[in-house]
């Protein structure tokens, strides 16, 4: 039976059954020869991602890294389309966290080291972001990190928050390493004098060192071993939707272990596939219709004329 064409029922058979069966068929086909480049192939940043790396969206299965920063950027994308200032969040992906702990802790170097890390959020001032989302990856388990930079009327100086849906990383040492990172970044602005319109006061940022606080969120759990990162990502998208401006210490009552329904977080699995699934389909209506469109492009010596494509 050649795709594409009408399909000979049984009586017994549903038409309308049948046939969303095999259209669902062919354009899984076209889908798995794709790679999309999110959120474009004309974005500085896009991310490639191949059909096989929805397989992590299986029930059961561990978000991988692909998955993980597609939804980011996806959350990125939506929170700078909103009302809010585009400065108020920075988002790191899932490869930060890594790199940070190699230019932090090794003594060696450690100055050209962290010269060479702070590319990563070049022309950014960090300390002028309202949050900083930070995923962790260790042991096999996906937890956040949310840096807050606080109103500057709190008179308080970041806040660093860990947020975990198994307890399972080892806050304490998450911390040091976070709080590393901003003592360097401190000393590294410093150096050219303080920076300006930094929404901390003058007498905290002196001293910023020694009034980084840290706290371990209580927060929804799992029910299962699989869904971390699910949880991670939902962990997200809540805080997002409902932090303000700027924190204060008093918000920190927006967490508990009531947060959230856990299957809300466990659902977002069938959202991010249903997500992925429309990007890989539009490139496939984006791919046939150019493929259309070369071979009524022909040279005048019946050659040819190759379109870039994105899958």
């Amino acid at each position: 039976m050649q795709k594409g064409k009408a399909v000979v029922l049984v009586d017994e058979e549903d038409p309308e059954l049948t046939e969303s069966i095999e259209l669902a068929d062919t354009v899984d086909e076209w889908m798995k020869e794709c790679k999309i480049y999110y959120p474009s192939s004309d974005d500085p940043e896009s991310m490639e991602i191949c059909y096989s790396d929805m397989e992590c969206l299986a029930p059961k299965a561990y978000l991988s890294s692909t998955i993980m920063n597609f939804y980011i950027r996806y959350l990125q994308r939506r929170t700078s389309a909103t009302d809010r200032a585009r400065c108020d969040y920075h988002f790191f992906n899932t490869y930060f966290y890594k790199k940070l702990k190699e230019a932090v802790l090794k003594k060696n170097d450690q100055e050209s080291l962290f010269g060479k890390f702070r590319r990563w959020w070049k022309g950014v001032n960090i300390f002028h972001k309202a949050y900083i989302l930070l995923p962790i990856h260790e042991q096999l388990h996906w937890s956040l990190v949310i840096i807050c930079i606080p109103d500057k009327e709190d008179e308080s100086g970041p806040i660093i928050l860990h947020l975990d849906s198994l307890g399972l990383h080892f806050s304490k040492l998450i911390f040091d390493n976070i709080k590393s990172f901003l003592r360097e970044e401190w000393k590294h602005l410093n150096c050219e004098g303080a920076p300006c319109d930094l929404p901390i006061a003058d007498r905290i940022w002196k001293n910023l060192p020694r009034r980084i606080e840290e706290k371990t969120i209580a927060v929804p759990q799992q029910r299962n071993d699989y869904d971390c990162g699910l949880f991670v990502l939902f962990f997200m998208e809540r805080f997002i939707e409902e932090a303000p401006q700027r924190l204060k210490k008093k918000d920190l009552a927006m967490f508990g272990t009531k947060w959230f329904k856990p299957e809300e977080a466990s659902n977002l699995r069938r959202k991010i596939r249903t997500l992925l699934v429309e990007e890989f389909q539009n490139a496939t209506k984006d791919n046939r219709a150019l493929d259309h469109e070369s071979l009524s492009s022909l040279g005048s010596q019946g050659e040819r004329i190759v379109h870039p494509i994105d899958c």
